[in-house]
């Protein structure tokens, strides 16, 4: 009869493996009971289960947004101490003249002292890794006479640093999501209720 308490090889080998099961069967269980989430069909799945446990936020299943209860506060001193805030071309037109007047939209607006107080939170996203990485924040400003959209992207890096990024497009009422609508949007668009 062989005496399993006195084996050291069984026990370091127990003490080396159970762990690894032990969050190996975590990981699946969560996969496997996950609501929340998103599938790219591509094998990347975002995850928002934990996050919407929590009761703090809201989850987009449509455009795996995440979305605080409580809108986040615009960080004003990141972006007074920003030296370099990219301009980002995602319109929804690819006409050349769109994005020029973009730019001079964004130069317009940016070239006024604090010109970020105007801002809102209106999203968060996660990444790959259902981290939490970004945010949004917008606001609806005058060019030339026409209502524009600004939005201004957070990116937050690994060590807690932050770069920004910037876009406008023409603001359409029918169209444009704010903060409520995006809330709104998400609260309906998973298959359990949030």
């Amino acid at each position: 009869m062989l005496s399993f308490y006195r084996n050291k090889g069984f026990w370091i080998g127990s003490a080396l493996v159970l762990p690894v099961l032990l969050v190996v069967g975590n990981y699946g269980y969560k996969i496997m009971t996950s609501v929340y989430n998103t599938d790219f069909g591509n094998g990347l799945v975002i995850y928002a289960d934990d996050y919407v446990r929590s009761g703090k936020w809201v989850f987009d299943c449509s455009y795996s947004r995440l979305i605080s209860r409580e809108p986040l506060p615009v960080p004003l001193l990141e972006l007074s101490r920003a030296k370099d805030i990219s301009f980002s071309t995602n319109l929804s037109s690819s006409n050349k003249g769109d994005t020029t007047l973009a730019k001079e939209v964004i130069n317009a607006v940016t070239s006024t002292p604090g010109w970020y107080n105007g801002l809102r939170y209106l999203y968060s996203g996660l990444d790959e890794n259902s981290d939490l990485t970004f945010h949004s924040y917008d606001m609806v400003t005058q060019y030339q006479a026409q209502p524009w959209a600004i939005r201004v992207g957070q990116d937050i890096e690994f060590d807690g640093t932050s770069s920004f990024n910037i876009n406008a497009f023409p603001y359409d009422p029918a169209t444009y999501v704010d903060y409520a609508k995006a809330m709104e949007e998400a609260a309906s668009s998973c298959s359990v209720p949030q």
